[in-house]
């Protein structure tokens, strides 16, 4: 997952939902959880914005899943 806001407040949002962080920049931080509920636990921390960073290519390294156009 992707969330977004200063690094230092998702690291700590992350340990409350037990989450294990990937990689983090100036605004957006990937973590994991193989738990159930991860998302919303990161919520219920503080997480003001949480992104599938899977799907938009961040943690896998592959490019964006691509919506077909009608």
């Amino acid at each position: 997952m992707a969330i977004i806001g200063p690094p230092a407040q998702a690291l700590a949002i992350i340990a409350r939902a037990n989450g294990r962080v990937l990689a983090a920049s100036d605004y957006v931080t990937f973590a994991r959880s193989d738990d159930a509920g991860f998302v919303a636990r990161l919520y219920a921390a503080g997480a003001l914005l949480v992104l599938d960073a899977e799907q938009a290519g961040g943690c896998s390294g592959l490019p964006p899943k691509r919506i077909a156009q009608l």
